[in-house]
């Protein structure tokens, strides 16, 4: 279900297929005609989603969709210096100087379709151009594809929202043509859309930077750079950490700032005094953190993901009712009542993401704190579940991995080495939700070394890169082979 949830989703309106990326929402149950605002935190998170999807059928149309996502943010959602944007909106002007309307940056006539697509296709059965593949193939239609009653304003009157109507396979049989011709014509066909689109009045920009969707989209990258052995990817990932450490980072204190702008020239500015941190903020950032960790194993982000966790214990905890109160004590001082999120809602909770960061915290470092502390939220949120767990997915999910055995999949050998990688890539290959990966470089001095003192008693088989699969605190035989690996992780 998940899987083909996704597949339609992609194949939908709700994507845009020109420019890649997903719109707000859909307006109907068919996916086709969105709200046609982007949003960072979809992008994120739809991200790993879909590299995910690719974990588990091994299907590439999942992790095109993935990498077509990262693609869009990287070209209209990303600051020069590593950061990432709001959001664009959904209403532009379809010429310039004309009153701004949902969706015009996006929809196509019949007309503009053909005019940029008049090219023949060689080798159909019947008469046909560029233009009329791609229409037949995305469901334009002269009167427009979009039902008034999705046009409550009339602003959409003879669009069309390009949305997939057939498969390249139904597409290719019905004018004779080969499945891979099809595809580069259609994708050619986009292109040419694409660059058409570009000298429309382009929606505005929402330039504000907010520390938690940079910590999501730090997650998107991360993930798929890793799922997709990409490091290209993972490097998006780290330079929008390191945007957060500069810019978004209180050394002093050791506090998150909620937010700051682009100034003139894209300088980075941030309101006086500072906006600090909400509890969503720590959260998503310490989940980044941790997801940077596993695909880069530079243990800087593993250190500093443990210090925003003590600073998000000292400022948000709860020590009466357990959980996390959504603001600071002193933030909240004039407040009647400090307020938990206990609901998943476009964004998870931040009680659910911190529930599985603290999961994941235990397994990094051993510290039985940070287990104690998952308990206690989860108790705290028992009854919220109980009666009502469609409103706490996410954290249904946490409890459901606190309930077993987590993995610590550890590999030993040198970060940059050859079989060291390969290991590495087996394992993010594979969708284990419950696992922590951790890197043993031999190093004692190390810090996680210092964190799991049992790491200096696993070795190198042969001077190979080893990998050791433990759990409830027993470690498997050593393995080298990528592929034993992953008939152990994945039987």
């Amino acid at each position: 279900m998940a899987l083909h949830t996704l597949k339609m989703m992609a194949n939908g309106g709700i994507r845009d297929h020109v420019g890649q990326g997903f719109h707000r929402y859909s307006t109907d149950r068919q996916w086709h005609v969105p709200h046609f605002e982007k949003m960072l935190y979809d992008q994120a998170q739809l991200a790993v989603a879909y590299s995910q999807a690719f974990q588990l059928s091994g299907d590439e149309f999942y992790s095109d969709v993935a990498k077509g996502i990262l693609q869009y943010v990287a070209r209209s959602l990303s600051h020069r210096s590593g950061g990432f944007y709001s959001a664009e909106d959904a209403d532009s002007p379809p010429e310039r100087g004309q009153r701004p309307k949902e969706g015009a940056y996006y929809v196509w006539t019949v007309k503009e379709v053909q005019q940029l697509l008049p090219e023949p296709v060689l080798g159909a059965t019947e008469p046909l151009t560029s233009g009329q593949l791609l229409m037949k193939h995305y469901g334009l239609t002269e009167a427009g594809n979009i039902s008034p009653s999705q046009d409550p304003k009339g602003e959409l009157q003879g669009q069309n929202v390009l949305t997939v109507r057939y498969s390249l396979e139904l597409t290719a049989a019905r004018f004779g043509l080969d499945v891979e011709a099809v595809r580069t014509l259609l994708n050619s066909g986009l292109e040419k859309l694409f660059q058409a689109r570009k000298h429309r009045p382009k929606p505005h920009l929402d330039s504000k930077m907010l520390a938690a969707w940079n910590g999501l989209m730090v997650s998107g990258y991360a993930v798929t750079g890793a799922v997709l052995g990409q490091d290209r990817l993972i490097n998006y990932a780290t330079n929008g950490a390191k945007f957060l450490k500069r810019h978004m980072f209180d050394v002093a204190s050791g506090r998150l700032m909620r937010t700051c702008y682009t100034g003139p020239g894209g300088t980075v500015e941030h309101s006086n005094p500072p906006c600090w941190g909400f509890l969503e903020d720590y959260a998503f950032v310490v989940r980044g953190l941790l997801d940077l960790y596993e695909a880069s194993q530079e243990s800087a982000w593993l250190e500093w993901a443990l210090r925003l966790q003590d600073t998000q214990d000292r400022l948000f905890w709860d020590s009466q009712g357990g959980g996390y109160f959504c603001s600071e004590a002193e933030l909240g001082a004039g407040l009647p009542l400090r307020l938990k999120d206990d609901q998943d809602g476009a964004e998870p909770s931040a009680n659910s993401v911190s529930a599985h960061n603290l999961l994941r915290l235990h397994g990094f470092t051993g510290h039985k704190d940070w287990m104690d502390k998952c308990v206690c939220l989860l108790t705290a949120f028992s009854e919220r579940m109980r009666r009502v767990p469609v409103a706490l997915p996410e954290m249904v999910r946490a409890l459901s991995a606190q309930q077993q055995t987590l993995k610590q999949i550890v590999i030993c050998g040198d970060r940059q080495a050859k079989d060291t990688k390969a290991l590495v890539q087996c394992v993010h290959s594979v969708y284990i939700p419950n696992k922590v990966l951790i890197l043993a470089d031999g190093d004692p001095s190390s810090f996680l070394s210092r964190q799991l003192p049992f790491l200096s008693t696993l070795r190198r088989l042969e001077d190979q890169a080893t990998a050791y699969v433990c759990e409830n605190q027993a470690c498997s035989v050593p393995i080298t082979d990528p592929c034993e690996l992953r008939k152990l992780l994945h039987p």
